[in-house]
């Protein structure tokens, strides 16, 4: 509805972006500039109760920081609106402030403003600029094509995996020990990484189609294909899962690494070079295909879908496909 409002992204000149995809790339004079928000609630995208203030605050940057890099575009400059009680002791506002910066000075970009509003509930909004890696060159979700290959940038479930240790802590007490795979899958949800790191390889290698995986790898690449028009095929058993996750949750690893959200990893679509060049400029690289997870393929009906195949070539169905706020 949002998106027919504006005319479906008509509104912006032809060699700019609009509404529906993950940032809009707006052109002033010779050059273009990107343009994301993104909002964290309380009780929505995270538990105030189970979450530090300093987690908060890096959190709601990140997701900011994946959105610029899935576009092609390095982040420069951000303001920040804080809905906060006005109970808030001043130390927890240093805390979430420590984590904004921290995440700003190692992902890339100032804080440059914002706004602070009391309110009953916490509320962190966001709003980044970027600028293109290489002028004129955009990542966008319109520019799959069938036979080009899927791709994501990292393992995936980490995340996911997570929040379901966090819940199980929250429901025995909190009293178990953590294990080293319990605390790695804790600081990926916690504190994610955008790959901002790969944004110029993505570029470089002539990849046009990429978004970030925030809310689930399915839901992500469903929306590339209803963006561009075509399906999708993927063989579970080449996605490639944290190894923590399958030491955790052996039973719901793929499972998570399929649906679950905030891994922040990279979703693209290209070519077998192009995407041995983006696996060549990543320190911890595998030998092989690593990272190519499967095909697109030709729209068969009116509404764009996402196969996922086991080994030996069944279809699979999940419960969900990934996060979505307003699904019931």
């Amino acid at each position: 509805m949002i998106k027919q409002r504006v005319l479906d992204g008509a509104a912006v000149e032809g060699d700019e972006v609009g509404v529906g995809d993950d940032a809009a790339v707006l052109r002033f004079d010779a050059k273009h500039i990107v343009l994301t928000a993104d909002a964290m609630v309380d009780g929505v995208h995270f538990l105030s109760s189970s979450m530090s203030w300093y987690d908060i605050g890096w959190k709601c940057i990140v997701s900011n920081q994946s959105d610029i890099a899935a576009m092609g575009a390095i982040p420069q400059h951000a303001v920040l609106t804080l809905a906060i009680p006005a109970t808030t002791r001043v130390g927890d506002l240093d805390e979430v402030m420590s984590g904004v910066i921290d995440a700003l000075d190692r992902y890339g970009g100032r804080l440059v403003g914002g706004d602070t509003v009391s309110s009953d509930v916490i509320m962190l909004s966001v709003s980044l600029t970027g600028r293109l890696s290489e002028v004129g060159q955009v990542l966008t979700r319109t520019a799959a094509r069938p036979s080009q290959l899927i791709a994501v940038t990292g393992a995936m479930g980490a995340s996911a995996g997570g929040l379901a240790v966090l819940n199980q802590r929250l429901t025995s007490g909190g009293q178990s020990t953590v294990s080293d795979d319990e605390q790695h899958l804790l600081d990926a949800h916690f504190r994610p990484s955008p790959r901002v790191d790969l944004v110029p390889a993505l570029v470089g290698s002539g990849i046009e189609c990429a978004m970030d995986v925030s809310d689930g790898l399915l839901i992500d690449l469903e929306r590339i294909c209803v963006a561009s028009e075509v399906d999708a095929v993927i063989n579970a058993d080449r996605v490639p899962v944290a190894a923590e996750l399958l030491n955790v949750v052996p039973h719901r690893a793929r499972e998570l690494a399929l649906t679950g959200g905030e891994d922040y990893e990279i979703l693209y679509i290209g070519d077998a070079d192009a995407i041995a060049q983006v696996n060549a400029a990543q320190p911890d690289f595998r030998s092989g295909d690593y990272g190519v997870i499967g095909e697109i393929v030709g729209k068969k009906n009116a509404q764009s879908e996402v196969t996922v195949l086991d080994q030996t070539g069944r279809r699979i169905e999940f419960g969900s496909k990934g996060w979505d706020h307003f699904a019931r």
